[in-house]
């Protein structure tokens, strides 16, 4: 999307004649960069060869967008070193998220987390020289869909409760919501509507997908793109560890609260770790789901294909939701606000729009745990060593070793290896330094949702504080702070 800088200027000059710095005053009123990620191979860096054959004339433009971009730099006395650093094009390769900051009138992360850290770190030279450019608008997700439509008995109960369905247009009315939560009878009701719809998800798992669910487990979802930083390994390390502890008669299996936990995810089609994680998910499922010690106690599905279809099924029958990334890694995340706004519980990090979910449902109503920012990087600072946390935890020691030594693989001993290595040398998000307080933080769960009536006082208090997600909001936010349009009706 970043050529349409280039591409209206071309227009602006070659087709209706304007001069540069008039062109070039109305494209930087026209475009605002959205930057969605702090990924740097998200953050696209395009070849000059590339543009140069395709696009010759918008590759000329960029040079001269550039060379201004540097003069503009030098008059306001940034360094040398610093200049170079912030280049747009480098002679050999056009930077886009640096050719975005520069031609747009504002930039914004998606979590005010995300939105810091692209401020602090990401594109800190360029907030440096231009700190008003730089806002924030946190994402928001429509209730009309991932309320209304996809979860009709809880939008019943909510506008029973508000005595008004106003709230599906203005969903801060949630708001009113949490007095309910102190009523037993009303909360009763909530936890009767999440019943009914885990009923439901369970027959629509075995129509669409031969999947056998238990309606009366916890249903434990963890739904999002793969990628090793949102960290789907930790999830199915801490199951193999359950499983080997029902196995080996560490824990009873009448005293294992029975958990369904589903995943969803797809991955990039190069991404070999990634790859490697969903068919060791898949292979997990089917040992466990097979192993008549532990098949009422704990089972594994991976329903292909995540798309919305499923999502507004399994949404509003998730229990428990994990957001479990890497602090500092997620730019928001909206799948967060789907699940609070269902009456989910969430287990996650200090990472993304977590960070505000938190601290708008509660801290109580939050299932914290795992490293920070600061302290990610200063793991990384001083040299990230995984193997010790492998060595220092039999649990995760037991949960790897099966992994490698083939138990998920007929025996196979190299299936792994790759994923085994990556775990050992080098897990670069620290899967591993999570593994325990993850552990220690299922255990509290499972404590918490032997008591229906407290955990579900917990998940009305989330619908009634999760108003602020609606994606009308974030589009208030743009109207008001970025595009300056004012509402069209």
């Amino acid at each position: 999307p970043v050529i349409g800088i280039p591409e209206l200027m071309r227009i602006l000059i070659d087709e209706y004649g304007y001069d540069w710095d008039t062109a070039w005053s109305i494209t930087t009123k026209t475009f605002n960069y959205t930057c969605h990620t702090l990924l740097p191979e998200a953050l696209e860096v395009w070849p000059a060869s590339l543009i140069g054959e395709l696009l010759p004339r918008h590759l000329e433009i960029i040079e001269k967008i550039n060379a201004q971009f540097e003069a503009e730099l030098k008059a306001k006395g940034v360094a040398a070193d610093t200049i170079k650093d912030m280049a747009i094009y480098t002679g050999d390769a056009v930077r886009m998220a640096y050719l975005a900051t520069y031609g747009g009138s504002h930039v914004n992360g998606v979590a005010e987390l995300h939105s810091q850290l692209l401020k602090d770190v990401t594109l800190k030279n360029f907030s440096d020289v231009y700190p008003d450019k730089f806002t924030n608008v946190t994402n928001g997700v429509t209730p009309r869909r991932f309320v209304k439509l996809a979860n009709p008995r809880l939008s019943d109960l909510i506008t029973e409760g508000l005595g008004t369905d106003k709230w599906v247009s203005d969903l801060e009315l949630l708001k009113g919501l949490e007095p309910l939560a102190a009523d037993d009878e009303f909360v009763k009701k909530f936890a009767a509507v999440k019943q009914a719809n885990k009923v439901d998800f369970a027959n629509y798992a075995k129509r669409e997908y031969g999947f056998d669910i238990d309606p009366n487990t916890m249903i434990n979802t963890m739904v999002k793109r793969l990628h090793e930083y949102k960290r789907q390994a930790l999830k199915i390390l801490a199951v193999i560890a359950r499983y080997a502890d029902i196995k080996s008669g560490k824990i009873s299996a009448d005293d294992v609260m029975p958990r369904t936990i589903v995943f969803g995810a797809k991955a990039a089609p190069g991404y070999y770790l990634a790859k490697q994680t969903i068919q060791l998910i898949n292979n997990v499922a089917r040992v466990i789901n097979n192993d008549p010690d532990v098949k009422s106690k704990l089972n594994v599905y991976f329903p292909w294909n995540y798309n919305i279809r499923l999502a507004q099924h399994l949404i509003p029958a998730t229990d428990l939701d994990e957001q479990i990334s890497q602090a500092g890694k997620e730019a928001s995340g909206t799948g967060n606000m789907k699940f609070a706004l269902n009456g989910a519980m969430t287990v996650g990090t200090l990472d993304g729009a977590n960070v505000e979910i938190r601290e708008r449902v509660g801290a109580e109503n939050f299932l914290l745990f795992g490293v920070t920012v600061d302290e990610v990087d200063a793991l990384y600072a001083e040299g990230y060593e995984p193997k010790k946390y492998y060595e220092a935890d039999p649990r995760l020691k037991a949960a790897i070793d099966m992994v490698s030594k083939g138990a998920f693989s007929n025996g196979g001993r190299n299936t792994y290896a790759p994923l085994v290595a990556d775990w050992l040398t080098k897990d670069w998000f620290m899967t591993l330094a999570d593994f325990t307080a993850y552990c220690e933080i299922q255990g509290e769960i499972e404590v918490l949702y032997r008591d229906p009536l407290e955990w579900n006082r917990k998940a009305v208090l989330n619908v009634a504080n999760s108003g602020y997600f609606s994606s009308d909001r974030s589009m208030e936010d743009y109207l008001d702070r970025i595009w300056h349009t004012g509402p069209l009706a």
